[in-house]
């Protein structure tokens, strides 16, 4: 039996990546396991038309610091 799941949580299923959203089909098997490990939850009907996280362009983080390494000695 096939379910469709809502994404909760960022996982993977059967290796591909589900992003927090994503309206996925799954076995009855894997939408148990995600369902009680939080990380979706079952849906009836398609939801209305919104802005998904596909649609969105990624967020530009800015580049980190690399922290002065010292042993102690001043």
């Amino acid at each position: 039996m096939i379910m469709r799941l809502l994404i909760l949580r960022q996982t993977s299923i059967s290796g591909q990546p589900a992003r927090v959203g994503d309206l996925v089909d799954v076995s009855d098997r894997d939408a148990r396991l995600l369902i009680n490990s939080g990380k979706a939850e079952p849906t009836l009907a398609e939801p209305a038309e919104t802005e998904t996280a596909k649609d969105l362009e990624p967020i530009q983080r800015k580049p980190r610091k690399r922290r002065i390494k010292s042993n102690g000695t001043a």
